[in-house]
């Protein structure tokens, strides 16, 4: 079957969801896939065929998508998530599939965030990096444990 996934954008896909996924600085992103699990700010929403119409701010947390028979984990961080008719439309702040995150990386922003926070309690800014990095580091190791 074939949907349009966005403006110049097709998909051929047997699944049954049109997934359309765009982050800021990175090509869009358009496959099909059986189900999306995506954390909103009122909680977690599994997203399947016949989902009701749905327009959610996305927070921070582990993005699932089953696709191709696989599953796909990454650390989404905000954007707004709409479903109409089977095509599922994620628009990401940020987001890192699992096997892309640099764990190096993610241990010191972890560190840096973690001593901020040692140094001034009330530092949101510092919090806030820390959930980001403690996020990805999850995600990480659910992928490579």
């Amino acid at each position: 079957m074939r949907r349009d996934a966005g403006p110049g954008v097709q998909v051929r896909t047997s699944a049954p969801l049109a997934v359309t996924l765009a982050v800021p600085g990175y090509r869009e992103f358009a496959f099909g896939a059986e189900y999306v699990d995506v954390p909103a700010l009122d909680g977690a929403h599994v997203i399947e065929p016949g989902h009701h119409r749905l327009e959610a701010p996305l927070g921070i947390g582990v993005l699932t998508v089953r696709a191709g028979g696989r599953q796909w984990l990454a650390a989404l961080h905000g954007g707004v998530v709409r479903v109409r008719d089977d095509e599922v439309r994620l628009l990401a702040e940020a987001l890192e599939f699992a096997d892309r995150i640099d764990v190096t990386r993610a241990k010191a922003a972890q560190s840096d965030a973690a001593q901020r926070l040692t140094n001034n309690h009330a530092d949101s800014g510092a919090r806030a990096a820390l959930r980001r990095a403690n996020l990805r580091l999850a995600v990480a190791a659910r992928v490579h444990p």
